[in-house]
């Protein structure tokens, strides 16, 4: 049984982060091209005659999406963790989607102001940061990426 956590967070990411069946560069969005011979993954797949299926993409998200609230919880610590509304959770890990354990324990005035339940803060922090900054130009329309994730931790909304 799919849980709502994850159908909110699969939401929530492929709209922050797309869904693509073949390897791009997510710097420029744009589709890698073999110099020389056929993309292939795992035991001889041939990307380029056969893009991942829908079910194959879910798969790899479910496992990204476990090292992702691990490593959320690793930063955050687990009673400040268990703290949380689902909605800041999802807040957490979608800034360790996106930024991997390492830079997002870089976030030390936010992280300690979520410890704190100190929301408006740790939106503060958020939105004063470099990342809000690179993120919101590879927006979409409307509000960015980072105003979704501040919503989340600060005002405790999904808008999504």
């Amino acid at each position: 049984m799919v849980s709502n956590f994850f159908k909110k967070a699969y939401l929530m990411l492929s709209i922050d982060e797309g869904i693509r069946y073949m390897p791009y560069d997510d710097a420029t969005g744009l589709f890698l091209v073999a110099p020389v011979g056929l993309i292939t993954i795992g035991i001889g797949r041939n990307l380029e005659a056969n893009p991942l299926e829908e079910k194959v993409v879910r798969l790899i998200f479910r496992l990204d999406l476990r090292i992702a609230k691990k490593d959320a919880v690793a930063v955050i610590g687990i009673v400040s963790w268990e703290g949380l509304s689902e909605n800041r959770k999802l807040g957490l890990v979608n800034l360790a989607f996106n930024l991997g354990r390492t830079r997002l324990s870089g976030f030390k005035k936010m992280i300690s102001a979520i410890k704190a339940q100190d929301f408006v803060t740790a939106g503060k922090e958020l939105r004063d940061s470099r990342w809000a900054g690179q993120v919101d130009r590879h927006s979409r329309a409307g509000e960015g990426r980072d105003d979704r994730v501040i919503a989340l931790i600060e005002k405790d909304r999904y808008d999504y």
